[in-house]
């Protein structure tokens, strides 16, 4: 049975290890994004995806010792809320309805991840009938939906980046405002960073919520069940 819980960390490996390439590629079109501590937001990058290799392969909620249902379930689910997430980011770039209402379909976002968080861990907590199954399906949702949404929206920009439709994009995302309070010259080197930023702040935040969220869900669960 453990030989068949390694598959799983193998692929995080594999995703981790392309989403920092793609991040890197944006140096392609964006040399400059490298210079002064531009390097830095790469480099936080590279921390988050090693984390997630090491959190599902040895950490606590590792995937090597974790009920197969909850990371099934905390899979199934981050990978919904994932690809639900990149699409909205695909929208925004073809769609001025939705760049118009990015504000308020950005805190929706927010509610949809911190829903998945419960929905995950209720799940996993009631079929396993542990605690630790629901905090291990919370974590195990919000890396999939880190390591489906990261990749997505890095490609939406990359492929828009010369579109006219990215100036909307930015100006409802507040990007202008943002690039001149920065301090910065070079606009897409100020957004490229911008990326990166994301890509280590978002997962941190995330694993923040999950673990708040998923600890907290579980234990009512299992409250509940024996009343």
């Amino acid at each position: 049975m453990p030989a068949m819980k390694a598959p799983p960390v193998a692929w995080v490996l594999v995703a981790a290890c392309a989403e920092l390439a793609l991040a890197a590629f944006g140096l392609v079109f964006t040399p400059t994004a490298a210079r002064g501590s531009g390097l830095l937001g790469l480099a936080g990058v590279a921390v988050a995806q090693a984390f997630c290799v090491l959190a599902v392969g040895y950490g606590p909620v590792s995937l090597r010792r974790a009920e197969p249902v909850a990371v099934r379930t905390g899979v199934t689910v981050g990978a919904i809320a994932g690809l639900l997430y990149g699409a909205e980011g695909l929208a925004e770039y073809l769609s001025p309805a939705v760049t118009d209402a990015s504000v308020t379909i950005g805190w929706i976002i927010v509610a949809g991840f911190a829903g998945s968080s419960v929905v995950a861990a209720v799940i996993a907590s009631v079929r396993a009938g542990s605690v630790r199954a629901g905090v291990t399906a919370a974590f195990s949702n919000a890396i999939t939906e880190y390591l489906v949404w990261y990749p997505t929206v890095l490609l939406c920009y990359y492929f828009f980046r010369t579109s006219t439709n990215i100036d909307r994009v930015w100006r409802a995302e507040g990007t202008y405002d943002d690039f001149a309070r920065s301090g910065m010259t070079d606009l897409r080197a100020f957004v490229l960073q911008d990326f990166w930023g994301a890509g280590f702040f978002h997962l941190v935040a995330g694993l923040i919520l999950a673990a708040l969220l998923g600890t907290a869900t579980a234990w009512a669960v299992r409250v509940l069940s024996r009343r």
